[in-house]
């Protein structure tokens, strides 16, 4: 078995497909110094032109002819320049590369053909001998090409499969490469949110000697019975879905309720505990709304569209309210329970527990967001490279293969895995 590291795997690939194909390459190799010797007697026969000694006045070209003479041979010689030429200009004989010669042979008989319709009339006279000598030399160049370009349709199909086996190897390396900054970056996160789990411990053991305090408790305890109270008094109010029911029906203008505007029953939609709270128990403005509420609901035309038994709900829960004054119990068990917070809350104050706890709470809600939010980042960051490192071992598997079908040897390709 041969080992290799991926960075010399092309290298030594390439060396022995030269070995395997040395007979088709030496063929191309003789197309190709045929070629070259050819494309520089062109080049340099028809840069001659420009320098052409005219015998007579009459012969001699006008200034603008001659421009257009020099423009012309600028451009073929401009391509016959770049044309790259397998085993001269470049060092490997290769498919790709033979056939990029052949395309840049096409490009040349394109500019010289185009270009040379519109200016070669002008001074055709005057070159017949040279316009001879160069369009040889681009008859032999072109049968060169013909030659190559079959000798590679039936005879080089392996070759070129055969080269092509390597193609994904820039794309492996870079993979590679990819997968070393994603190790990085997880490295980091990992470090990054074991800080950030610790200040959230730290935060918390703070707030829970913080909640040693007899003060603390006592307005921990009674936050506690302050939201069971505030459910009671949300839970009473049934009313509040004729209330969306008839706000939706207002802003259609689908219904006329005297007395009652979009306004009015906004705020006890909106959050009708504190709306409650803060009118107090006797509830003048609510009971307005209320029985006038009750008259639509009363209505045979059923103007709100609510289900019978829903509609009839609504409105025990209105006389309730209204004639039997059940809610001024709750609101009262929320307002004594209010002012008791607040007194403790004073308290806490004075001792400078308060603004600590509520410090502490706001660290605590943001650090614990941001713990959540970073840990699926880096959860996708991981999986990410699991996935990555999957592709970069099940890539290097088949190009092993691919090179030991080509090559009638097992390799094996080592590869540098960051940890």
């Amino acid at each position: 078995m041969q080992e290799i590291s991926l960075e010399e795997v092309e290298n030594w690939y390439l060396d022995q497909l030269k070995i395997r194909f040395k007979r088709e390459h030496k063929v191309l190799s003789k197309f190709f110094s045929l070629s070259e010797k050819e494309l520089g007697q062109a080049r340099n026969s028809i840069k001659t032109w420009k320098d052409r000694d005219f015998q007579s006045e009459e012969t001699k070209l006008d200034d603008k002819t001659q421009k257009i003479l020099e423009r012309f041979v600028d451009s073929v010689v401009e391509n016959l320049d770049e044309i790259r030429i397998p085993s001269i200009h470049i060092k490997d004989i290769s498919y790709e590369n033979s056939q990029k010669y052949c395309d840049s042979i096409k490009k040349l008989y394109s500019v010289y053909n185009s270009q040379g319709r519109k200016a070669i009339p002008r001074f055709g006279k005057q070159f017949k001998i040279e316009i001879k000598e160069v369009d040889l030399h681009l008859r032999k160049i072109g049968d060169l090409t013909q030659k190559i370009g079959k000798f590679l349709r039936k005879n080089y199909q392996d070759g070129k499969i055969a080269e092509n086996e390597i193609k994904n190897i820039p794309q492996l390396t870079h993979n590679i490469e990819r997968l070393g900054s994603i190790k990085g970056k997880i490295d980091g996160m990992d470090e990054e949110l074991n800080d950030m789990k610790n200040n959230l411990t730290i935060h918390e053991n703070d707030l829970l000697k913080l909640s040693e305090d007899a003060d603390l408790q006592l307005f921990e305890k009674i936050e506690q019975e302050e939201t069971v109270k505030s459910n009671n008094l949300r839970d009473y109010l049934k009313f509040k879905k004729a209330f969306k029911k008839l706000k939706k029906s207002l802003e259609k203008g689908t219904i006329n309720a005297r007395g009652i505007t979009d306004n009015d029953i906004r705020p006890y939609i909106k959050d009708p505990v504190k709306t409650i709270l803060n009118e107090g128990p006797k509830l003048n403005r609510l009971r307005d709304i209320l029985i006038k509420t009750r008259l639509i609901l009363e209505d045979e035309k059923d103007p709100l569209k609510l289900k019978k038994d829903l509609r009839n709900k609504i409105i025990v829960n209105i006389n309730q309210i209204v004639s039997e004054n059940k809610l001024e119990p709750l609101i009262n068990e929320n307002l004594e329970i209010k002012i008791r917070k607040e007194e403790i809350r004073g308290i806490l104050k004075n001792k400078g527990i308060e603004q600590k706890r509520t410090d502490l709470k706001n660290k605590i809600s943001t650090l614990t967001l941001d713990v959540e939010h970073f840990s699926k980042d880096l959860k996708h960051r991981k999986r990410e490279y699991k996935e990555l490192l999957s592709k970069i071992s099940s890539d290097r598997d088949d190009l092993q293969k691919k090179i030991e079908e080509q090559i009638g040897e097992e390799v094996k390709i080592k590869i540098i895995i960051p940890n």
